[in-house]
């Protein structure tokens, strides 16, 4: 038995246990499709030796007096059947678990995360060891050895501690409240998943003629999507897009946790032209502003603050609780949806036993995920409405662009 260990939730991290609500649970998930069936056993041992290279999420949660923290625990991490719809609340007071589940349907691999241990980035690092692990066990062959470019030190360390200086913090623009998306909403809080997968370099190029960057691209198009679906009286309120952005670009940084920011770039229908090209050069400017090294280590340093507060320090979890959960809900006001582009995934051996990869994530309203793998781009849209309008407009305008798309979905009204 190893020695017990505890450790602080990272800054991002601070807020997820008091917003996690209902079909909001704070969980995502990255998949990996194969090109043939999961051996269960096989995917069991993988996942043993692959948990022993990550031992920072080898972790329960606990609740402390003023704060949450993460302990140590020898608890392993068991192989299931896909048993649950996607994102589903992973952790739950009364059963102190591991914050992360494998499971496996039929080709698929799929790795499940409370957003409390890592970000999308940490979690891929993950998903590839362990299915680089699984095809090596799998077909008998040796391959390089698994080599993570990190310490178990590195990859504990909370980066957002590292990097805080709170003499260099910006104050926190106002932003009016957003359009918000409506309609009926899918039972039992559960989600609406549509996944299309595109080749990269159709989009690239698509992307390219317009002068812009995949994400720029899509957001631009999702953007459009949502305007299709706006009354005139509801294009009066902007549509704002959260973007969040991997520090790990700007910042060095091998940690394993989470380590992002957010960006958001809004639209406003009411006062501009509201064609494809026009949204584009707006955000595309947003985008590039925010995402200038001094922005976001003002906004880094302003995020941490809280927790570096000395009144916030010495107030009652119960009471934090209350307040962080409250002020998310303020901020969603202010968002229409979200888009998370994780970008490339790679792998050091078996690409030719993987068709692709794919990430979504848990939502209140709707969110897009993205990454990519080979020439697979993955468009994974987790949304709580019945209504897949938004989804359509956009997948028909990529079609109308030359762009083959493919699309798979949950059928969750059949459920």
């Amino acid at each position: 038995m190893r020695t017990k260990q505890w450790i602080r939730l990272d800054n991002a991290a601070k807020i997820f246990p008091a917003a996690a609500y209902g079909s909001d649970t704070q969980v995502f998930r990255l998949s990996c499709e194969l090109t043939e069936p999961v051996n269960a056993h096989i995917l069991q041992q993988a996942l043993n030796e692959t948990a022993a290279m990550f031992p920072v999420y080898q972790c329960v949660m606990r609740r402390g007096l003023f704060w949450y923290y993460l302990d140590s625990t020898d608890l392993k991490p068991v192989v299931r059947e896909e048993y649950k719809p996607p994102c589903s609340a992973i952790y739950c007071k009364s059963n102190k678990g591991l914050l992360y589940e494998v499971t496996y349907f039929k080709n698929r691999v799929n790795l499940e995360m409370f957003h409390v241990i890592a970000d999308g980035k940490g979690a891929a690092v993950f998903l590839t060891a362990l299915i680089t692990k699984y095809l090596t066990l799998a077909h008998g062959v040796s391959a390089p050895s698994l080599f993570i470019n990190a310490s178990h030190t590195q990859m504990s360390n909370d980066s957002f501690a590292t990097y805080y200086d709170d003499k260099n913090h910006s104050k926190a623009v106002p932003r009016p409240n957003s359009y918000k998306i409506k309609g009926a909403k899918v039972a039992e809080n559960r989600l609406k998943l549509i996944t299309g997968h595109v080749p990269v370099d159709q989009v690239l190029r698509i992307a390219k003629g317009y002068g812009a960057t995949i994400t720029v691209f899509l957001c631009a198009c999702l953007i459009k999507a949502i305007g299709s679906n706006m009354s005139v009286r509801a294009k009066r309120k902007p549509v704002v897009i959260a973007i969040p952005v991997n520090l790990r670009s700007f910042f060095p940084s091998l940690t394993a946790r989470n380590f992002f920011g957010l960006v958001h770039v809004e639209y406003d229908f009411s006062t501009e032209s509201g064609t494809l090209e026009d949204i584009i050069q707006k955000i595309g400017k947003q985008l590039k502003e925010g995402l200038e090294p001094e922005r976001l280590y003002s906004d880094l340093n302003r995020f941490s603050a809280l927790e570096h507060n000395v009144f916030a320090r010495i107030v009652p979890l119960p009471v934090k609780n209350i307040v962080m959960r409250t002020a998310y809900l303020l901020s969603r006001r202010k968002v229409t949806a979200a888009l998370s582009n994780i970008g490339i995934i790679n792998v050091s051996f078996g690409t030719d036993y993987i068709r692709s990869f794919d990430v979504c994530s848990a939502t209140d309203s709707m969110q897009v995920c993205v990454c990519s793998f080979e020439n697979c781009l993955s468009i994974s849209f987790t949304s709580r409405f019945i209504s897949a309008d938004i989804q359509q407009y956009f997948f028909r305008m990529l079609v109308q662009m030359g762009i083959a798309v493919e699309i798979s979905s949950n059928n969750v009204e059949n459920e």
